[in-house]
């Protein structure tokens, strides 16, 4: 969800009581989009965070502090200047939009109490942090805009400020029936959805969304096909949202089965069917723990990309040298054909001259002894063109035994690339990802030095903690390291071993604890190995599954490289459906 006009009404009478009368002691600027105030109300320090960020515009109290830079930028300095020990006297919002004010009294040059206000812009790639003096004349901003980026609106120091383009839009509180229906006539042309997004400030998409959705209303239906009833049905669904709005916020964040996908502040009952909601006790740590786990997930990302265009270019280059090899082995196999060439020649040498560039000899192999044209080189007798033939065939035999070993040894490494792919594929933790990196660094396919923090031995993750519906613990390797955890020290010679059958995947365990394993435990445990594999988005996947003695670790083998034999083979078909209802500790062992 987009930091809407929702979201900023919300928090800012969450800011109220506790920043209006609070002095504000330092100001800092950690980055260049972001300032930190510390603000004392009585007994209480309260970190705000306003951030002008591209990709993460946002505001709020944070816990989370960062490193400062040792020399501040000049805007931090500027906000020093005039705002430094000032008090906080107002928080208001600019009509329902996404422009936070905060009014601040301190002192001017001449010791006179003046109120200057320091907007905060949350608007995507146009967010900006600017401050004025008391005529709403610029005094600084975090960035600026001249004339060539905006006509409209120039934000300068001496400037006068203006507000971001409203757009014929109108604030979301305080509109009576009469007035909807003039806003719906004026928008008739667009759909519900656009038209509470085009003719209102602040409200969201999801917003838009949730009206139609308690209206029984199509949000994508145009605004001229509603009935009159339809329409008095969407003003009641409007005055209930904005009505709700009024009253309290519902901070919670959103997840789509197990990935977190959205935020909001009032109780979206549309997404209620599919989604998961986790409420906080406050909007701030609401989007403090939102933005935490974004910007996680975003330095994830980040960090994988490198590692895994590296790895994808390995997997592609030994994929074709293993496509040479395969063309190499069929051109040896038809190597036979230079021997019967050799014992043609020589079979018929007296009837050969030197000179010949073809000779046309009966094929005594041939049932039907049909003719054959065989090339000669002009310049060879007719022994030596025979030699020349039985030596072509004789090196085709000798490379036909190496080219065996270089393709299983190629296959080896393909099958290992792809295992470090599907580890990188399933990690969601950055202590994951470092185990991979460590691994691969280490591995033969890197050809760089090892500096010391490579050198250092890697703390070890723990691999993912499922419970099956019958109270078996279930242990799921995410990476090759943790894999040879599970195979190397977690079994005994009771537990159940499985693994998707000749693919990259999770080694999976099942803990018997003195019990039977049963056929039902089998089975969610073959679904999470075929889902945790590179066979994972297949139909009838094939799962090896065996008693823990009968598998076996060979010495200097790769990580998570195994052995194993008495197997028996399952066929699954899993699904997110399947491996979502299964109880799931990801931090025990």
């Amino acid at each position: 969800m987009a930091y809407d006009g929702v979201t900023l009404y919300h928090l800012i009478e969450e800011f109220k009581p506790l920043l209006i009368g609070g002095r504000i002691r330092k100001i800092y600027q950690p980055e260049l989009d972001e300032i930190r105030l510390l603000v004392n109300h009585g007994n209480q320090k309260h970190h705000l965070l306003l951030s002008a960020n591209t990709g993460n515009p946002r505001a709020y109290l944070t816990e989370k502090m960062k490193e400062n830079p040792s020399a501040p930028p000049s805007f931090c300095m500027v906000l020093r200047k005039y705002i430094l020990n000032g008090t906080i006297v107002a928080i208001t919002q600019h009509e329902t939009d996404r422009v936070m004010e905060l009014s601040i009294s301190s002192k001017n040059d001449f010791n006179e109490t003046v109120v200057r206000k320091l907007l905060v812009e949350i608007m995507g790639r146009n967010s900006n942090i600017i401050l004025v003096d008391e005529s709403m004349k610029i005094l600084d901003s975090m960035k600026k805009v001249g004339s060539t980026s905006s006509r409209y609106r120039q934000i300068l120091p001496g400037r006068d400020y203006v507000y971001p383009p409203e757009n014929n839009r109108h604030g979301f509180t305080g509109i009576d029936e009469k007035h909807f229906y003039e806003l719906l006539t004026n928008h008739r042309n667009l759909s519900v959805e656009k038209f509470f997004i085009q003719a209102f400030l602040g409200i969201s998409p999801n917003i838009a969304k949730e009206i139609a959705f308690r209206s029984g209303v199509d949000p994508h239906s145009n605004g001229s096909d509603l009935t009159k009833k339809q329409t008095q049905f969407l003003y009641a669904g409007f005055a209930q949202v904005v009505n709700e709005i009024e009253q309290h916020a519902v901070p919670v964040i959103l997840y789509l089965g197990r990935k977190m996908v959205d935020f909001s502040t009032v109780d979206l009952h549309y997404l209620r069917a599919d989604h998961r909601s986790e409420t906080y006790p406050s909007i701030s740590k609401m989007l403090e723990a939102y933005y935490f786990k974004r910007d996680k997930a975003l330095r994830f990302k980040t960090r994988a990309a490198n590692l895994s265009q590296q790895l994808d270019l390995l997997v592609k280059k030994n994929i074709k040298k293993l496509a040479n090899l395969q063309q190499d082995v069929e051109a040896s196999h038809k190597s036979e054909k230079f021997k019967l060439y050799g014992d043609l020649i020589t079979a018929n040498i007296y009837a050969i001259q030197k000179g010949q560039e073809i000779a046309t000899l009966i094929n005594y192999y041939d049932p039907d002894c049909q003719t054959l044209d065989i090339p000669l080189k002009v310049n060879r007798t007719p022994a030596q063109n025979a030699q020349h033939y039985y030596k072509k065939y004789n090196k085709s035999k000798i490379a036909l035994k190496h080219l065996v070993g270089y393709i299983l040894e190629t296959e080896e490494k393909v099958y290992y690339l792809e295992s470090l792919v599907n580890s990188l594929n399933q990690s969601t933790e950055l202590a994951e990802l470092d185990e991979i990196r460590h691994e691969f660094l280490h591995s033969e396919f890197n050809k760089k030095a090892l500096s010391k923090e490579d050198k250092k031995k890697q703390v070890p993750s723990k691999p993912l903690h499922y419970i099956s519906s019958e109270g078996f613990h279930i242990f799921v390797g995410k990476n090759n390291y943790q894999n040879d955890f599970i195979s190397t020290k977690m079994g005994k010679n009771e537990d159940c071993w499985l693994h998707v059958k000749d693919a990259p995947g999770s080694h999976v365990l099942i803990v018997a604890g003195g019990r039977f394993i049963t056929e039902k435990t089998l089975l969610e445990a073959g679904n999470l190995a075929a889902w945790y594999s590179k066979s994972k988005g297949s139909s009838n996947v094939a799962v090896d599954y065996l008693e823990f003695r009968y598998l076996k670790k060979p010495s200097k083998a790769k990580p998570g490289m195994v052995i194993f034999t008495h197997q028996n083979t399952m066929y699954v078909t899993p699904t997110q459906e399947a491996i979502e209802s299964m109880d799931v500790f990801v931090d025990s062992v």
